[in-house]
């Protein structure tokens, strides 16, 4: 289980309390990858059970450490959550169900937003549009996006050839994987997903847009071209990709006009990131997420 945090401890201490809490026979082992620093590395960090480990890998982005982590994991199955989401007890044992029942690669499992993310339409829309189509509205793989690699697992046996560097996994092997028919859906794993960052919330998104159209940079000419000509619709095209995760209530409550129009000003800042990436690069963008 890999727990990624750029935050100084104890801000990642009730996602690990959460996975701590799992009621399995399954042996597991947490992997925090700390790109913080300054709680202690080795086997595991003190004061913490031997199944955590903890990996300090100070100034690393998210990308970083998840690529850190799958690389350090050794377990048959290797599944990734957040410092801000909340696993239930069960969690362990869903995903080892799902991989003996599923031959993929991947499967994707279902994020819930937390009541407390869910009491603003600025935070609805920051988890309707950053998990659109991967919620419990609406599970599946959509074809126009790849999935947050929140609740994905792995088996790890596909990742040692993979050859992971930081953002393969988020831009590039999820792609392959999906062209291939080794990403699927496993609906029987949930977790919650707590986020509030307030006005911040546009900046995130506008890094999280530049991140990719940095990544749209290093694509054959052909789809990068195709990826030009379609920009101008990007817009309407992520709107549509939302509208049944916003309007199915997906965010937590029915959405109104005040939800409406925060994820088009979401999906604006995230647009313009996107631009900007692809003309001059990811910048310090990845830091942000």
């Amino acid at each position: 289980m890999l727990l990624p945090t750029m935050q100084a401890w104890p801000a990642v201490a009730p996602a690990l309390e959460s996975l701590l809490t799992q009621g399995t026979t399954e042996n597991f082992e947490i992997l925090v990858i700390d790109g913080h620093g300054g709680h202690g590395s080795g086997t595991h960090a003190s004061g913490h059970p031997p199944m955590v480990r903890w990996l300090s890998h100070p100034g690393l982005d998210t990308f970083g450490l998840r690529t850190a982590g799958l690389m350090a994991a050794k377990g048959t199955v290797v599944a990734i959550t957040e410092d801000h989401c909340f696993v239930p007890s069960d969690w362990v044992d869903s995903i080892a169900k799902a991989h003996r029942e599923n031959d993929a690669v991947a499967l994707v499992g279902i994020t819930k937003n937390h009541p407390a993310s869910a009491t603003s339409a600025l935070d609805r829309a920051n988890f309707v549009l950053t998990f659109a189509g991967q919620n419990n509205v609406r599970l599946g793989i959509d074809r126009q996006r790849l999935p947050v690699p929140t609740n994905v697992s792995f088996k790890r046996s596909a990742l040692a050839a993979a050859g992971l560097q930081p953002g393969d996994l988020e831009y590039f092997w999820l792609h392959e994987l999906r062209q291939s028919e080794q990403l699927d859906t496993a609906p029987g794993v949930v977790l919650e997903h707590k986020q509030r960052w307030g006005r911040a919330t546009l900046r995130v998104h506008f890094a999280s847009g530049c991140s990719y159209g940095a990544s749209v940079r290093q694509w054959p000419w052909r789809p990068r071209a195709a990826w030009w000509l379609r920009l101008p619709l990007l817009p309407v095209r992520l709107f549509r990709m939302v509208g049944p995760d916003l309007f199915g209530g997906a965010g937590g409550t029915a959405a109104g006009a005040a939800d409406v129009f925060c994820v088009l000003a979401l999906i604006t800042a995230n647009v313009v990131g996107q631009l900007k990436g692809a003309l001059f690069g990811a910048g310090a963008s990845r830091g942000k997420l």
